[in-house]
């Protein structure tokens, strides 16, 4: 019906801002309008349509913006993070 009963959870609201937070009833609780992108232009959706203007963004991996998820990606969420080891 495209209405909820409960805080929608924006960012700050007082201040414009209508992201969503994570944990928002919004998310993947919207409908197909057959618009392609969000108010911010970014790709929509991102698993199913969330309600309002922004699609929540869930966990952004393409880190260097080329387009595409690849090792160069991993090599920045590695010299953010430090030293990636293992077993």
């Amino acid at each position: 019906d495209g209405n909820i009963d409960a805080d929608p959870l924006f960012v700050d609201p007082e201040n414009g801002d209508f992201h969503l937070q994570a944990a928002s009833p919004c998310i993947d609780a919207g409908t197909d309008t057959g618009l392609t992108t969000d108010f911010d232009g970014n790709p929509r959706p991102i698993g199913r349509f969330d309600m309002g203007a922004f699609e929540f963004p869930y966990l952004r991996s393409d880190l260097n913006e080329d387009g595409e998820v690849g090792p160069e990606d991993l090599m920045i969420l590695q010299s953010d993070w430090g030293k990636v080891s293992g077993p």
